[in-house]
């Protein structure tokens, strides 16, 4: 299922303009991986100043079935 994220995401990136070099939301609960983005540049991102970030990057982990924290640009990640 993880290849028909990819294709998806890639899909919806090159929609929305592609490799801006910034956070590209997809609707309100997802995100297009960028280059050089990682799970924790998103979390960060997503948790803002009032929550733990450890607790976003083991969300995203779990929404998105993730063995760890290893994305890659243009995968589409589910968003808590």
């Amino acid at each position: 299922m993880l290849g028909a994220g990819i294709a998806v995401g890639s899909w919806i990136g090159s929609l929305l303009g592609g490799d801006s070099g910034q956070l590209q939301l997809v609707g309100e609960q997802a995100v297009v991986v960028q280059a050089g983005d990682t799970v924790w540049s998103i979390a960060a991102e997503v948790a803002g100043p009032d929550r733990d970030v450890r607790a976003v990057v083991d969300a995203i982990e779990e929404l998105n079935a993730l063995d760890g924290a290893a994305v890659i640009p243009g995968q589409l990640l589910r968003l808590p």
